[in-house]
């Protein structure tokens, strides 16, 4: 094909214009490769970017429980004075034995005022009037948290001056006490004791605490009759909002099975709400019974006591094991329990203007039996003893009747 001049200029001027476009895409394409190369092996490596670390979760609580014995009739007067000899550990330097660091507390029936009253062993014996030293109470409070002085020997020194000045050395040892032994006086049938607890956790660990709960207690022995109206209706403002643990002095002594008067004491007092009914006086071991689902154990004997005889010397203790599950209303129970120590508090009002609900607590109970006596250290029984006391409580037909 013949172009004309014009047309062969122009066609030259396009492969021109063609060869300059491809050269500058050429060089373009080289430089990127050239920069790209670069950066590859001259650019610093970036710090890689910081990890924020993750807070461990706060272990929330899941539960509560609490362990504790309650051991039948204490004194450390009279014949275990003498015996001490002036060693004021003597008498509880056994009790170890019973695995004292198991519990969150132990009770006890505590039979005797504490005065400064020097009393001979021999008025003691011959008059069957109890004093117990102050010095001895320091070393029995490493085991007893707390005790019952409604019974029928701490008005043996002055009557309510002698249980005042019991009050005064509690105190000063920073244990926890309720009861008096005359039961008309309805003020003092029952007191909110911080009851020692531990708070079960989420991360499995545990955390000390308190709950508030109401000890009653009453003392008929010495006054021949069973509770008066009035000091039963005490008990079911307690029983309305809180747990209610019962204690009672009641029954003839040296008995082995509860009469009907403490059968029909008993059931009264448990209908006024209480959680369960640990009972004295007799002094031996005598038979229990499942109430309504509940316990009721007619006397536990003697814990440290002077006596001589078998029946006597061996005591039974209940050990009982308390749970319950967490919630809002368990937490502010026992938030308010660490104000619940002192004596004559007002932990009830208290509850009762949080509008506090009653909580659910699961019991489940076990007998420990223990040996004592004049001149011998009170010690946990041996397998023999242990049976013995197991059978004289009926304890296996009334640990099934609890459905445990």
């Amino acid at each position: 094909m013949i172009y004309s001049a014009d047309e062969e200029k122009q066609w030259r001027f396009k492969k021109l214009l063609i060869a300059i476009v491809v050269v500058v895409v050429l060089a373009c394409i080289g430089v990127a490769s050239w920069l790209g190369y670069r950066e590859i092996f001259t650019a610093k490596e970036e710090p890689p970017a910081p990890v924020t670390a993750q807070k461990p979760a706060v272990p929330s609580p899941l539960g509560v429980e609490g362990r504790y014995l309650f051991t039948g009739t204490t004194v450390w007067a009279r014949a275990n004075e003498k015996y001490a000899r002036g060693n004021f550990a003597q008498p509880f330097s056994q009790l170890n034995t019973l695995n004292r660091e198991a519990y969150d507390a132990w009770s006890t029936d505590f039979e005797c005022p504490i005065t400064d009253n020097v009393v001979p062993y021999e008025t003691q014996v011959n008059n069957l009037v109890f004093n117990c030293r102050p010095e001895f109470l320091p070393e029995a409070s490493k085991f007893f948290n707390l005790y019952d002085l409604a019974n029928n020997h701490t008005d043996n020194q002055g009557g309510q001056e002698g249980i005042a000045s019991t009050r005064a050395y509690m105190e000063k040892a920073g244990v926890q006490y309720f009861g008096n032994y005359d039961p008309a006086i309805t003020e003092d049938i029952c007191e909110v004791v911080a009851l020692p607890i531990r708070i079960q956790k989420t991360d499995k660990t545990q955390e000390k605490g308190s709950l508030p709960v109401a000890f009653c207690a009453w003392h008929f022995f010495n006054y021949f009759r069973g509770p008066k109206p009035e000091e039963l209706a005490v008990v079911r403002q307690y029983a309305d909002i809180m747990p209610v643990f019962g204690f009672a002095e009641m029954g003839l002594e040296y008995q082995a099975t509860a009469s009907p008067d403490q059968v029909k004491i008993a059931h009264q007092l448990m209908d006024t709400g209480l959680d369960f009914l640990m009972a004295n006086n007799p002094h031996w071991v005598q038979n229990t019974e499942a109430y309504n689902g509940k316990l009721i154990v007619y006397s536990l004997g003697n814990f440290i006591f002077d006596q001589l005889d078998t029946e006597t010397n061996r005591g039974a203790s209940i050990d009982a094991t308390i749970t319950v599950n967490y919630d809002e209303n368990l937490a502010k129970w026992v938030a308010l329990g660490p104000s619940c120590h002192s004596f004559k508090d007002d932990c009830l009002t208290k509850a009762q203007q949080q509008s506090l609900k009653k909580i659910d607590i699961q019991y489940r109970y076990a007998v420990v039996g223990s040996l004592g006596g004049a001149g011998k250290l009170t010690r946990k029984a041996d397998a023999a003893t242990q049976s013995a006391v197991e059978a004289r409580m009926n304890w296996i037909e009334t640990s099934k009747a609890l459905a445990q």
